[in-house]
């Protein structure tokens, strides 16, 4: 096949191949990317090699190089590619993009965002896929670099890209918003603030605002610095300035800039609190972060030492089981044993006590034996500034003869701070009992520790101090306002209006949104919407936006809502596929898995009446009866499934893929275990055996057609997991 030479050369500068350089070259094309196709690629390595010898100057075959250097991860050759690359065509988009691919390998993230903006702008209107598979890679490198907004907005390159489709990219969005360690002030990107009417320097920012939607980001900066000079302290400027450093990736200069505009009077309040918020979540290490220190005491006899901790009202053993799960460091040597220092004295065992007076845990101290360089000796870990001389005196009371030294207090992560765990005096009896004493002990223990918890926002002093001091009247508004941007916090009845009590911060008033404004609203507001004039289409949206960027609670009040309104009365195809869809929002975002399966019941009632596909639903029951250990709701779950649909093998498939990915089988369908599943992180609850499995020592838990009891695992390598449709 004849090469066109009036084609766009797949060098990327552009020029059609009679008048690029590589015209010369270019013939040799075909048989390459016959390789590519074929799979062979380190042949089509070997020949691209070959044509480079013999005609340097061809930039088609560094193109394609880089390519499949890139899929192969062979940086060091992609670096080397890359600058002979950029030699040849120093403004070529896809020789910048294969700089930038290096960059982000090499954790150069400037380097990497400057020289993938440069590409963009070199690229004009027609941008190379190529490019856009490296700003999916920018993203990653971002997010992992703790630059979120840049992550968001590098990935939205290919997902807005047209005719350019990439699942990767949208599964790293959903895990951006997914993600319950980000709060929701940095799920978004604010909006640019619009310029004031009538300034004398309009034409100016209209020139930078034109260069910044032409993704000129380096020029567009240097427009706004230039006039913020000329207008210094002005909202647009400074907003313009932020989405630069967002392009650019640049941490500091957004958090500074973001601290900026907090103290521009003439914006609105909740605007200038939120971004001092952004300020302080993108500097998080240096403004919110916790400072901890471990606290070590050396000592002669272990097993003594191991007593005397066992001994006190503090402190409360671990057991064999989660003391194997312990992992401190990957290099270290394992404790012997370990212990929860609690806050306050541990009541007895047998006391009745409610989830409320539980104390929490500070510490974990692990005891470690002799070893070749070291005597025993006990490690407090991670002990917060505020309680270091507390676990001292703890420990010095337990071990007297012990020698005491306080390591260098480090940041640890706020809202690991914030959300303790609680010292158990006895193993919960069911799942329920479980939920109740952990939502007993949150609601009491988290809003205690946001007001007393010390951080650099505060001077080095927690809420609790400056509830008094006007000149921190602003960071405590900050501060609630960054606490309202977690879900854990918002899931805690009444405890963000503690908060705000002690803080003096009044709570945001409701908003009532139109179904148009629903769709630009900052996450961190869904808590607050007033739905009174939405109709069922803006109630939809709202259920979906906030599942997406993982505001449960919300999600579950808009699907529930949404249901009430639609259910009772749907009559055409269209109401009764909306309230379906409300049910599976619903059953999805339940706060409890008791309530996600009590709304899926009522979801199959529902679809039954009005002969719908409930398939989706019953999958998500499935799997809620195995989080909670529920094997009478397990079997009827997958009785209904073969019942109903046992002759469909997508839904067959699906289950099969479901119990896979929760551990229950494995890919050939042989069991790993009895359906107890996951329960709250932290906790090492496990439920009771069902009355089969209690009378059946030998059974896996799992109903099975041949052995209602459970399936007999006594012949070896334990029995197989039936599967509606593998029989």
């Amino acid at each position: 096949m004849s090469v066109d030479s009036y084609a766009i050369c797949p060098c990327g500068n552009g020029k059609k191949i009679k008048f690029c350089k590589c015209k010369d070259s270019v013939s040799q094309m075909e048989k390459v990317l016959r390789m590519v196709e074929g799979g062979q690629v380190v042949p089509a390595l070997d020949r691209l090699k070959s044509i480079l010898e013999e005609h340097p100057d061809a930039a088609w075959a560094l193109a394609i190089r880089g390519r499949l250097l890139l899929g192969l991860q062979e940086f060091d050759s992609l670096a080397e590619n890359a600058e002979r690359f950029i030699r040849l065509q120093p403004s070529n988009p896809l020789a910048l993009t294969q700089r930038a691919a290096v960059s982000v390998a090499k954790g150069e993230m400037q380097t990497a965002t400057d020289s993938l903006l440069e590409a963009l702008n070199e690229s004009g209107q027609s941008v190379d896929a190529f490019v856009m598979d490296v700003a999916l890679l920018v993203a990653m490198g971002l997010a992992q670099s703790g630059s979120v907004l840049s992550a968001r907005q590098f990935a939205f390159l290919p997902l807005g890209a047209s005719g350019f489709e990439s699942d990767e990219a949208s599964g790293f969005m959903e895990s951006l918003d997914q993600s319950q360690a980000i709060n929701l002030l940095l799920k978004h990107i604010p909006e640019l603030i619009d310029c004031p009417d009538g300034v004398e320097w309009q034409e100016r920012y209209d020139e930078a605002m034109s260069l910044l939607s032409s993704n000129k980001i380096l020029l567009a900066q240097d427009k706004f610095e230039s006039l913020r000079r000329t207008a210094p302290g002005q909202a647009a400027v400074l907003s313009g300035l932020f989405c630069c450093a967002i392009w650019r990736g640049d941490i500091d200069r957004q958090s500074d800039i973001a601290r900026q505009l907090s103290e521009v009077e003439d914006l609105d309040l909740l605007e200038r609190q939120r971004y001092g918020a952004i300020a302080a979540l993108l500097k998080e290490r240096d403004v919110l972060a916790v400072q901890a220190a471990n606290i070590r005491v050396e000592f002669k006899d272990v097993e003594q030492a191991e007593m005397a901790l066992a001994a006190s009202n503090r402190c409360k053993q671990m057991e064999a089981a989660q003391l194997s799960r312990l992992r401190i460091d990957e290099e270290s040597v394992p404790p012997r044993s370990a212990f929860f220092i609690a806050d306050r004295e541990i009541p007895a065992d047998d006391a009745d006590v409610s989830g409320a007076d539980l104390p929490a845990t500070v510490s974990i101290a692990c005891v470690y034996g002799r070893q070749t360089d070291q005597e025993p000796h006990v490690i407090a870990y991670d002990v917060a500034a505020d309680r270091i001389d507390d676990i001292k005196t703890v420990l010095s009371d337990a071990l007297p003869e012990g020698q005491l030294e306080v390591g260098e207090q480090l940041p640890t992560p706020l809202m690991s701070n914030l959300d303790p765990r609680p010292v158990r005096l006895r193993d919960p009896q069911s799942l329920a009992e479980l939920t109740t004493l952990n939502r007993e002990f949150t609601v009491a223990a988290m809003p205690q520790r946001a007001l007393a918890v010390q951080i650099n926002l505060f001077g080095g002093r927690s809420l609790s101090d400056v509830v008094d001091d006007e000149s921190m009247a602003l960071q405590r508004a900050i501060y609630v306002r960054i606490l309202e941007g977690y879900e854990r916090l918002q899931t805690i009845e009444g405890g963000l209006d503690r908060i705000r009590e002690v803080a003096k911060v009044d709570a945001l008033p409701p908003l009532k949104v139109t179904a148009e404004q629903a769709g630009r609203l900052c996450p961190a507001d869904y808590f607050r919407v007033d739905t009174s004039e939405l109709d069922t289409m803006g109630i939809y949206y709202l259920a979906a936006a906030t599942r997406q960027i993982g505001a449960r609670l919300e999600s579950y009040r808009f699907a529930t809502e949404l249901v009430e309104k639609v259910a009772p009365t749907a009559s055409t195809d269209d109401e009764k596929q909306m309230a379906l869809q409300g049910y599976l929002m619903a059953i999805s975002s339940a706060p409890e898995p008791t309530i996600g399966i009590s709304t899926a019941n009522q979801a199959v009632a529902f679809a039954k009446l009005h002969q719908l596909n409930y398939s989706p639903v019953l999958m998500m029951q499935m799997e809620l009866c195995l989080m909670t250990a529920d094997q009478e709701g397990f079997r009827s779950t997958i009785m209904e499934i073969e019942q109903n649909y046992g002759n469909d093998p997508a839904v067959m498939a699906r289950v099969q893929q479901i119990l896979v990915q929760l551990g229950v089988i494995r890919p050939d369908g042989s069991m790993r275990g009895a359906p107890a599943g996951p329960v709250a992180p932290g906790n090492d609850f496990v439920p009771a055996p069902a009355p089969q499995q209690a009378a059946n020592p030998a059974s896996e838990g799992l109903w099975t057609p041949d052995s209602p009891g459970g399936g007999d695992s006594s012949e070896g390598g334990g029995g197989k997991l039936w599967v509606p449709g593998m029989d």
